[in-house]
């Protein structure tokens, strides 16, 4: 037994890279705040993949029988050259096939998984030095740095004012601008739980709300997290 990767030549590019852009968002749909929550979407254009190439694994078994050679082949799927690239390629989404091809050569699963594996590694390796090269990648790794460093923000914040670091995304956007340096007053100075209660119960009245909209409301206010 042994496994075979053939390269294959596509007609049309992946149009899926991804996107150049990062932009603020915001979300004035949250029934328990009348002021704007921040968010971030990827935008824009997307980078181009020029790369037109996929590979084919499969699994094949020649046998000489009385003189005579019979040849078993077993494909277990294709791969495009972008998911080895971006690193989203795994094997493990293939084992009820894997477990399908090794019943039928009376095979062990782990052997044909070795036999894939060994064949996919190096040439998974080569892809993705090339990938790591381009453009998209340093543009990607960069965002991705910026959304920890944004997080990383949002937990400080709320572990130093002691609140739910939600609290982060009224007052600052993805990138670190202050949008709302009222509310951000608010919470330095202690006022913003009082406050939020205070908008819920101006813009509806209690008898008009929802009973567990009123339960929910207080027991924020109570837990330090509106």
């Amino acid at each position: 037994m042994y496994c075979i990767i053939q390269e294959i030549n596509l007609k049309r590019a992946d149009t899926f890279g991804a996107y150049k852009g990062l932009e603020v968002s915001t979300n004035p749909f949250n029934y328990m705040r009348t002021i704007l929550q921040y968010g971030y979407f990827e935008c824009g254009e997307r980078f181009e993949r020029p790369i037109k190439k996929a590979y084919k694994i499969s699994i094949h078994e020649s046998k000489r029988i009385n003189g005579v050679v019979t040849k078993k082949q077993f494909v277990v799927t294709t791969v495009n050259y972008y998911i080895f690239a971006t690193d989203f390629f795994c094997l493990g989404e293939y084992h009820k096939k894997i477990a399908d091809i090794a019943y039928k050569l009376n095979a062990g699963t782990n052997t044909i998984y070795d036999l894939i594996e060994n064949k996919v590694a190096p040439l998974e390796k080569h892809i993705r030095d090339e990938f790591i090269q381009t453009e998209e990648y340093a543009v990607t790794q960069a965002r991705k740095a910026l959304v920890a460093e944004y997080k990383i923000r949002k937990a400080e914040f709320a572990a130093k004012h002691k609140i739910d670091d939600s609290e982060y995304d009224y007052c600052f956007d993805v990138f670190g601008n202050l949008l709302n340096a009222e509310h951000y007053e608010r919470i330095i100075n202690g006022e913003s739980l009082q406050y939020t209660f205070r908008q819920l119960q101006h813009s509806q009245p209690e008898e008009n709300m929802p009973q567990l909209q009123i339960k929910q409301a207080q027991q924020y206010l109570i837990q330090g997290v509106c």
